[in-house]
């Protein structure tokens, strides 16, 4: 069993019964932990909102291992935080500076529509994270 998988069905092992098909990918199990941040994120519950995104720092922080996993929670699970209100107003508060560096692209691509949002979430992240990243 790939790591990813085993320290993902650890952590929310409730899921074991909606992902455990061979060919399950880990963005199928990202699509489960973004909906479950978003309720997360609307019930306050902060401990599900800690394992979830700690859960994704770890996915990030394997690019050195796997260029597969690094990429899969960039696109498949940072790059969507910015499409729901309360996920991309928790950015600045949940995501690390060398994290948010390495997705800002994403975001900016992401939020192209929506004239001025991509720049009031760089301003914002500069201001509680003593940041200074330019849009």
């Amino acid at each position: 069993m790939s790591t990813w998988r085993r320290i993902g069905l650890e952590l929310f092992y409730d899921l074991r019964f909606q992902f455990n098909e061979k060919d399950d990918s880990i963005y199928s199990l990202l699509v489960f932990l973004n909906d479950r941040l978003i309720e997360a994120h609307i019930n306050n519950d902060l401990r599900e909102q800690d394992k979830i995104y700690n859960y994704a720092e770890w996915c990030y922080n394997q690019y050195r291992r796997s260029h597969y996993i690094n990429n899969a929670i960039c696109v498949g699970f940072y790059e969507h935080l910015v499409q729901n209100e309360i996920t991309r107003k928790a950015i600045p508060y949940k995501i690390k500076p060398e994290i948010f560096e390495a997705v800002m692209t994403l975001f900016e691509w992401m939020l192209r529509k929506d004239e001025g949002c991509y720049q009031e979430l760089v301003e914002e992240y500069n201001r509680i994270n003593n940041t200074n990243f330019e849009c």
